[in-house]
């Protein structure tokens, strides 16, 4: 009974952050074969989960925002538009953030390889689902490559595990 909760605890972590949790797995206990089912399943798992999840809010979020833009006051719009015209330089192109500054030049530099091969190990499988969903939803392979990194990450965790056994245990 305890294996069981251990499975479902590495599951549910692997769904999350996939990088700490083959080492996890196998210093909580688990048996090679259970952990390496239970990350490799935590993590497709998880993909699909958040990149399903991933598109309903944003589109959500878009309703909700229309729906307050509608319903606000005059005041608070025009104290908006205040706002965004401050944001703007003397050309009139809008100003961008550190954060919208890292995600263009993430997306420009890598593309689509860069948040497939990253997601797994270095952005969390949450924040690459996310962004495959914002940018790549339209890319027929997209999830296929997304599930294929995932398998291929654990393909390197297992041969480091078994180059490396006196480490596992």
């Amino acid at each position: 009974m305890v294996a069981v909760f251990k499975i479902i605890q590495v599951f549910l972590l692997a769904s999350v952050k996939y990088v700490v949790t083959f080492p996890f797995a196998l210093l909580i206990g688990l048996n090679f074969q259970q952990t390496l089912i239970a990350v490799t399943l935590g993590g497709i798992a998880g993909f699909f989960f958040f990149y399903h999840f991933s598109g309903y809010a944003q589109k959500r979020f878009h309703h909700v925002k229309t729906f307050l833009w509608k319903h606000s006051p005059l005041s608070v719009r025009l104290r908006y538009r205040q706002l965004v015209a401050w944001r703007k330089n003397t050309t009139g192109e809008r100003v961008f953030s550190k954060r919208n500054r890292f995600i263009a030049r993430f997306r420009a530099k890598y593309g689509l390889a860069g948040i497939v091969i990253l997601s797994p190990i270095i952005l969390s499988i949450p924040i690459g689902a996310f962004l495959l969903n914002k940018y790549y939803s339209k890319h027929k392979f997209a999830m296929p490559y997304m599930v294929l990194s995932i398998l291929s990450w654990t393909a390197v965790f297992v041969a480091f595990t078994l180059i490396f056994p006196n480490l596992v245990k």
